[in-house]
């Protein structure tokens, strides 16, 4: 945390300007602890800062087995010699470039462990900023702390303490779908990115298949075979969501891999489908045990099609919207902020109408 940030810090309840009301301890030119005050003298919002980090909730509510998860797999995630898996997503999901994030302010919703922050902050920005409203931030700081051009901020995303029309660029890579409100969401993240700038969105995908275009026994065969699996994912999370995080955190480490390893062998590779578990055969062992915590331990998941968001980048009134090549089972869209008013948004802003005869 830096003074300088105040720039475009608010309190999340009244949206006037925020203060540092006590005298703050310093970490080379951050604050490494300290408390906010909003300015309105109305107003009693008052937030701790700890760990170079704004504290504007403690308690990740909906979300609270994620911040679990980062801080254990702090790690497993960052690009590194053996995988580059956070910059092949980013490429193929969002594709800002160097040039465009060049000495811009970008914020990213949802930022885990700093996976996407660790990309961005390597394209020059003035600023990129990491929202969470878990103690995720604490594995995202630690994990980008060397470097200068990065801030994280511990926040829910339906309570901002982010000023409108100050970021450039804002995005979210998997995130609002575990959101109660992903459109809500996804309409606040956009509040925050000037005339001009731009909003990047990648959500679950309601099919996972890669599914070829041509109709065939096969492929209805296929597609009845993932519709199972993701009756076998629900029927699990059924029971999975009920257990103590730390609990099925300790089921992730310690039995997971067992199945990671089986995962490799032929037939016997299907035992694993006996069990929650999401297992990888190319990639480290810890990508298993992490993904299955984020699929069976999560309590809210959301599924779309792209045209379901396309309409969202529409009541925003965002323009040049892409949709991005991304893998199965994403949807991802990029649009610019516009505040043109010749185009008639609200001409294709409609419900899709039922199925005849229903």
């Amino acid at each position: 945390m830096k003074k300088e940030y105040l720039e475009f810090m608010c309190c999340p309840s009244c949206t006037h300007d925020i203060i540092i009301s006590e005298e703050a301890e310093l970490e080379n030119d951050r604050i490494k602890t300290g408390v906010l005050k909003c300015s309105n003298n109305t107003c009693e919002g008052q937030w701790n800062i700890r760990n170079c980090i704004p504290r504007f909730t403690e308690y990740g509510k909906y979300a609270n087995s994620f911040g679990d998860q980062w801080n254990t797999f702090a790690k497993t995630q960052l690009d590194d010699k053996i995988t580059v898996e956070s910059e092949l997503r980013w490429q193929s999901e969002i594709n800002w470039t160097e040039e465009d994030l060049k000495d811009k302010r970008i914020i990213e919703f949802g930022s885990g462990a700093g996976r996407f922050i660790d990309i961005v902050s390597n394209k020059k920005p003035k600023l990129a900023i990491g929202i969470d409203i878990t103690d995720a931030v604490d594995a995202s700081f630690n994990n980008l702390k060397h470097k200068d051009n990065v801030f994280f901020i511990q926040a829910d995303f339906f309570s901002l303490p982010i000023k409108s029309q100050k970021i450039d660029f804002a995005y979210s890579i998997g995130v609002l779908h575990h959101t109660p409100n992903p459109e809500a969401a996804f309409k606040k993240m956009a509040s925050t990115v000037r005339d001009n700038g731009e909003v990047g969105l990648c959500l679950y995908e309601v099919s996972l298949y890669h599914r070829p275009n041509r109709n065939s026994l096969k492929v209805a065969t296929i597609d009845l075979l993932w519709s199972l699996n993701l009756w076998r994912c629900e029927f699990f999370r059924f029971f999975t969501t009920k257990v103590p995080d730390k609990i099925f955190l300790a089921y992730c480490k310690y039995f997971v891999p067992i199945l990671h390893y089986i995962n490799k062998i032929p037939v016997l590779r299907y035992l694993r489908y006996l069990f929650p578990s999401t297992c990888y055969r190319t990639l480290p062992v810890e990508w298993s045990m992490l993904d299955t915590n984020d699929t069976y331990a999560t309590k809210i998941v959301h599924q779309y099609r792209h045209k379901d968001v396309f309409q969202w980048f529409l009541k925003e009134k965002l323009s040049n919207i892409m949709v991005h090549n991304s893998r199965a089972g994403w949807v991802s869209l990029t649009a610019v902020k516009t505040n043109d008013t010749s185009f008639n948004f609200e001409k294709y802003i409609h419900a899709a109408p039922g199925q005849p005869g229903v």
